[in-house]
């Protein structure tokens, strides 16, 4: 008798889109931090923001809003079952990338509400919680990449189901 296929539930399209996207405006993040950081000295001493610095701490800060409500959304689009892995992972293992993942969406989200905690309130335990904050993050994707990484040629599939190749549609 054959065994019945495994059950394999796929990325939304809409799951893989925000996805790309939160990386993309992540991305954003880090390439603006330090005029962000040369903007925001230059406030401190009162001095007025050029045109190039005005235009830093606007995209700074509104890109920071949107990965934190895109994070949210995607929180919530998680609630829905996750791709399976055919029953190739181990146990241990998908509580570690659960777990994972869950400090990934904390991570994200307490860094937008640390930076707009220090930029609009002025509150320094935030800036000090961002400055650490954007290490975390960058150890946190390098896991979480090296994870992704470990799944070229498996045959789970995540992978190719992340990036929406799925073959198995």
């Amino acid at each position: 008798m054959i065994a019945p296929p495994s059950p394999v539930v796929f990325y939304s399209s809409l799951q893989r889109r925000l996805h790309w996207l939160v990386i993309l405006l992540i991305a954003v993040q880090y390439l603006t931090q330090k005029p962000m950081r040369e903007a925001l000295q230059a406030i401190e001493l009162q001095q007025s923001l050029g045109l190039y610095q005005f235009a830093i701490t606007t995209i700074h800060t509104w890109v920071g809003a949107c990965i934190a409500l895109l994070m949210l959304w995607r929180w919530r689009l998680r609630r829905r079952p996750v791709p399976l892995n055919g029953g190739l992972m181990t146990q241990r293992r998908a509580r570690w990338v659960t777990a994972h993942h869950l400090s990934l969406y904390v991570a994200v989200i307490v860094m937008a509400l640390s930076g707009a905690l220090h930029y609009y309130f002025s509150w320094s335990p935030a800036a000090r919680w961002h400055e650490l904050g954007k290490w975390l993050l960058l150890v946190l994707i390098a896991i979480h990449v090296l994870g992704a990484l470990s799944h070229l040629g498996s045959a789970s599939g995540v992978l190719q189901r992340m990036v929406g190749r799925d073959s198995l549609r």
